[in-house]
């Protein structure tokens, strides 16, 4: 009878352990990208945030991560269990917690983590500039939402052309804070470089974004159907739990700026 009894709960906690998915709520989430600041063409990009607690109540600390700085507020304390809280700007609400750094004209990676370390949530960010704007989930800090040394990532249907420009952003998230040197590239549809390859290295917990066709010395012509390679090549820390570099695509129009957001997969 007991060993009916023990494989019965054990069945019963197998569904509820697989319930928790790279894309379930959680201690940490991350918003790969952040930014206040002026519009190429007029108006301000501002980055509006939607937290979801799921658990009891907790503190949310937010740190913003932007070059090889970062700042860091004690953002509210939630009323817990599926309550939500929303801020139309939320560099600017950081700005008003901490008067002491300038946060417009910047852009970098947002964490929010919540105290105790057991407090679950979830986010979500709209980036945007009057009708034009993206959006980005909040991401786990996990192996699988990170490249490292033998975690290749892939950004799919990045565009040049007189109507488009694509950018990318990274953020260093080793687990422990570790420099890492990364290979990144343009890839063509029949697997060959487009343009030139080149090395990023990035010291513990850096920010980094930039337009990945002009690094890759392409200044004109029209290419519609590659894909952005991200090769880790060496790493302070790397292998099963060390995390690593998190990122974004952005696609813009050259006319309008409305922009289209892009999240890297795994490469395998």
């Amino acid at each position: 009878m007991k060993k009916v009894l023990c494989a019965i709960v054990l069945a019963l906690a197998v569904p509820a352990a697989l319930l928790a998915y790279d894309n379930s709520p959680s201690h940490y989430q991350i918003l790969p990208e952040a930014t206040w600041a002026a519009a190429t063409g007029g108006g301000t990009w501002v980055t509006e945030v939607q937290i979801t607690c799921h658990s009891s109540p907790c503190t949310v600390l937010a740190y913003y991560y932007y070059g090889t700085s970062w700042r860091s507020v004690t953002l509210y304390t939630t009323s817990g269990w599926e309550t939500s809280i929303k801020y139309g700007n939320i560099l600017a609400t950081m700005q008003a917690l901490d008067g002491s750094f300038t946060y417009y004209g910047t852009s970098g990676c947002l964490w929010l983590i919540t105290s105790p370390d057991t407090g679950l949530i979830s986010a979500i960010a709209r980036i945007y500039n009057g009708n034009y704007g993206k959006t980005f989930p909040g991401l786990q800090w996990t192996d699988s939402n990170t490249a490292n040394v033998g975690r290749n990532m892939r950004i799919m249907n990045v565009l040049f052309s007189s109507n488009y420009r694509t950018f990318a952003g990274f953020h260093n998230a080793i687990s422990g804070g570790y420099s890492m040197t990364c290979t990144f590239g343009l890839i063509a549809t029949s697997w060959n470089w487009v343009g030139s390859s080149w090395n990023e290295t990035f010291v513990p917990w850096e920010f980094k974004s930039f337009n990945i066709f002009t690094k890759a010395g392409i200044t004109s012509g029209t290419y519609m159907s590659n894909w952005f390679y991200i090769y880790p090549q060496s790493s302070g820390s790397s292998g099963t739990g060390t995390k690593g570099l998190i990122g974004f695509g952005s696609i813009a129009n050259n006319t309008t700026n409305d922009t289209y957001a892009i999240i890297p997969v795994q490469w395998q």
